[in-house]
């Protein structure tokens, strides 16, 4: 049985990004909320709920790599793809090691980042 919805959660603080990859998950029938920062997607109370989380490397406040780190102490299972303008091979290195599924540049091509959404989601089994 095919699940009602599917949440994706879309972490940045660029406005318009997250609109545009809000539009771009939902033209492929995903349910994205969108979050301005680290800290209020950690605040949300029903942040378990969401079967893939995309984030931007360099955020104010908190960043995403930090983010990925606390939601591993945390052990929650969400899975992270990373969509940034700043391809740090360092920062790139650090998010693949901590287990990231995607490290994508904001110019990267929709349909990579939404294939890559729809394996993590596959993989991690996690279509609540």
């Amino acid at each position: 049985m095919k699940p009602a919805h599917i949440y994706v959660a879309v972490v940045d603080d660029d406005i318009h990004l997250c609109n545009s990859l809000s539009r771009l998950l939902r033209a492929a029938k995903f349910v994205p909320i969108s979050f301005q920062s680290a800290e209020e997607y950690l605040s949300d109370p029903v942040r378990e709920h969401f079967s893939c989380l995309l984030t931007d490397v360099q955020l104010s406040g908190m960043s995403g790599l930090e983010l990925q780190q606390r939601l591993l102490l945390e052990k929650a299972p969400c899975p992270v793809l990373f969509i940034t303008s700043c391809d740090d091979p360092c920062k790139r290195e650090a998010a693949l090691q901590a287990g990231c599924i995607g490290f994508f540049q904001k110019t990267d091509d929709g349909s990579k980042i939404l294939d890559c959404v729809r394996q993590a989601i596959l993989s991690a089994n996690r279509l609540v």
